[in-house]
């Protein structure tokens, strides 16, 4: 493939609004929109085209790492503005384009239509926050808004470990520096053991992939840091449960305090289709609230969604907040019923009966 036609390609994926452009050999390539895939006219890949496509995103850095492990992250930047995060692998010894738009401009939380309690969340001085979801849940898009509220609200200094970096952000009121792995730094575990000696008051360490980046994130909010990660898990329960999960039973009371102490939130997300066109943030929230503490330090994490449905502290649970969306006609019934936790009990909420009303079985 030529240079003007991946060019094209990605140009096309701007126009029509896409997500995402897939590009594979033997196949066309597919653009998603709105979550959903389509096919761009025209002809099948050639195995030489792929080869060439890659050339033209990879330097001599993400070359070697996919030569010896079969994938990398990068990012591509189309004509000096549109940013791109690339996920470059290989099938059957050739490669396949994974390819994600990154918006240039930092969203808002009312852009994002995200529940006011996250300009809360991120107002806070210390403290862990865990966003929590599947890919394309919009774990991403929800740190970066909660990092520019930082950023222009506050005077802080913010670093970020990213691999690759995806959104820019340019200093306002605060300083941020953004490092990116395998450009200015050997590994994620070598920019994690220094981070805390950059002076920092803000850390964003990515994704929490492994003990390493767990034990950093929490000593770095036990010395009065406030640290952002992501975490591949579909609620605020199973969150918690796979960072205890990762450590060895006996160093589980040291973990339960710690985590109890400094946990400040986990943001779950979900995306859902909205009434009039596109896709609205579905939010389960968890607050460090005394109850929610003192539920991870006794191990009671199977408590935790009951603690979510009192909404102490703009806490909710997922089914909640698509009974709210509901509510304001912002998504449709089938839509909410599609995503909830508990299908039944949402039904039952969205015609108007309370969880008390069903406890006292005032529902038939």
């Amino acid at each position: 493939m030529e240079q003007l036609t991946f060019r094209r390609l990605l140009r096309t994926a701007i126009a029509c609004g896409a997500s995402d452009l897939h590009l594979q050999a033997g196949a066309a390539p597919l653009v998603r929109i709105d979550g959903r895939l389509h096919a761009v006219a025209c002809q099948a890949l050639s195995a030489e085209q792929l080869h060439a496509c890659a050339g033209e995103v990879l330097d001599d850095i993400s070359a070697g790492i996919l030569a010896t492990e079969g994938s990398c992250d990068l990012a591509y930047v189309l004509d000096g503005a549109e940013r791109f995060r690339v996920n470059v692998f290989m099938t059957m010894g050739v490669p396949v384009l994974a390819i994600r738009r990154v918006s240039d401009r930092i969203p808002s939380f009312e852009e994002m239509h995200l529940p006011e309690s996250l300009a809360d969340i991120a107002s806070v001085q210390r403290g862990l926050v865990l966003v929590a979801g599947m890919t394309s849940s919009g774990k991403s898009t929800t740190i970066a808004a909660m990092l520019g509220h930082i950023n222009r609200n506050y005077a802080r200094r913010i670093i970020t470990i990213e691999d690759p970096i995806e959104f820019v952000h340019r200093s306002d009121r605060s300083l941020v520096a953004q490092i990116e792995v395998g450009r200015d730094t050997r590994s994620y575990e070598d920019a994690i053991r220094h981070v805390l000696r950059q002076d920092p008051n803000v850390i964003m360490v990515g994704e929490m992939r492994d003990l390493a980046s767990i034990r950093v994130a929490l000593r770095a909010a036990d010395t009065g840091h406030l640290v952002f990660a992501t975490v591949h898990a579909t609620n605020a329960q199973q969150t918690v449960e796979r960072i205890i999960a990762m450590f060895d039973p006996q160093q589980h009371n040291l973990l339960l305090t710690q985590l109890a102490l400094n946990v400040e939130a986990v943001i779950a997300m979900r995306l859902a289709y909205a009434r009039e066109g596109g896709r609205l943030p579905v939010c389960e929230i968890m607050r460090g609230t005394g109850t929610v503490r003192k539920l991870i330090l006794e191990n009671r994490v199977t408590a935790i969604p009951q603690a979510l449905i009192n909404r102490d502290n703009g806490m909710q649970s997922f089914d909640q907040h698509l009974d709210d969306l509901f509510k304001t006609r912002k998504i449709t019934a089938d839509e909410a019923i599609r995503l909830a936790t508990n299908p039944e009990a949402l039904t039952m909420a969205m015609r108007g009966f309370t969880t008390s009303d069903m406890s006292r079985g005032l529902v038939r």
